[in-house]
């Protein structure tokens, strides 16, 4: 059985030498580009490129041994060459997106070390500072909205204590830690930093805060949103007095990562970059 699965292979091999050499092999393909969108002039951020490709093979007879040239290959954004930071020949490339580019949608170029290319048109696009590519997720917890102050009035001429005979004018005492949040209680969301290398798939621990006139009183939870490939829980919480503590999982090929916190009102608030590796 071995020695018909060789004579398989050598026979495919004398169908490429026959024609003269690679340039008879089919172009590569790219068959996708991750992340699709970036901002304009991101520091160090990486893209995957996957594309598929055939290589030709040589065959020792005596040796029974089989041997597929596969070398490595180069990467360019439109014709600015990207650096590559990891080539495996059976699909993937990663490489570090040129700074200088402008908005718009940019073409991505593979060329393989016998010379073979593959263009993919328009597959990256830069976005200007501070404007999103996609809607915002749709959040599934929608929380409890307030529209009207829920504290108390009370009346005081000053700052001493209230009675009903103070003809003082009314004050708002304002909502206490058991009522819902409202609008505007929360401001942002700040992670502590995240340091150092992380391996994909492997747990480590994250903390969000809470910011804004009520942080203390929150006690909800946020959505987690990776910047690359994906993170488990994509939620967290109930958070303790405005300060989320969580254990997560990402998943993402090599590359700068960040998270990104959003609660149920659209507040939000972004991570530090930091690199994450494959396990």
């Amino acid at each position: 059985m071995k020695r018909a699965g060789l004579g398989l292979v050598g026979t495919a091999l004398l169908a490429w030498a026959c024609t003269g050499g690679p340039e008879s092999l089919p172009p590569p393909t790219i068959v996708g580009v991750e992340p699709a969108s970036l901002p304009v002039n991101a520091k160090d951020e990486d893209v995957t490129v996957r594309f598929d490709a055939r290589y030709a093979v040589a065959v020792d007879y005596g040796a029974e041994k089989v041997d597929a040239r596969m070398g490595s290959g180069r990467v360019w954004v439109d014709d600015q060459e990207a650096a590559v930071t990891r080539f495996d020949p059976t699909g993937v490339a990663i490489a570090t997106v040129p700074r200088g580019l402008g908005a718009g949608a940019h073409a991505v170029r593979l060329r393989l070390d016998d010379g073979r290319e593959a263009v993919a048109e328009g597959a990256l696009t830069l976005s200007p500072p501070g404007k999103e590519d996609v809607d915002p997720p749709i959040l599934a917890d929608g929380g409890v909205l307030i529209a009207t102050d829920g504290g108390p009035i009370e009346q005081c001429r000053d700052a001493g204590v209230c009675n009903e005979e103070d003809g003082g004018e009314p004050q708002d005492a304002g909502p206490g830690p058991e009522d819902p949040m409202r609008e505007g209680d929360i401001t942002a969301y700040v992670f502590d930093s995240i340091e150092g290398t992380r391996v994909s798939k492997v747990a480590f621990d994250i903390t969000v805060r809470a910011q804004g006139p009520r942080a203390e009183h929150f006690q909800g939870s946020v959505e987690l949103i990776a910047s690359r490939g994906t993170v488990k829980p994509a939620k967290i919480g109930p958070c303790d007095a405005g300060v989320c503590d969580a254990t997560i999982v990402m998943d993402a090929p090599a590359g700068n990562v960040h998270l990104n916190a959003v609660d149920s009102f659209g507040v939000g608030g972004e991570s530090n970059t930091f690199r994450l590796e494959p396990k």
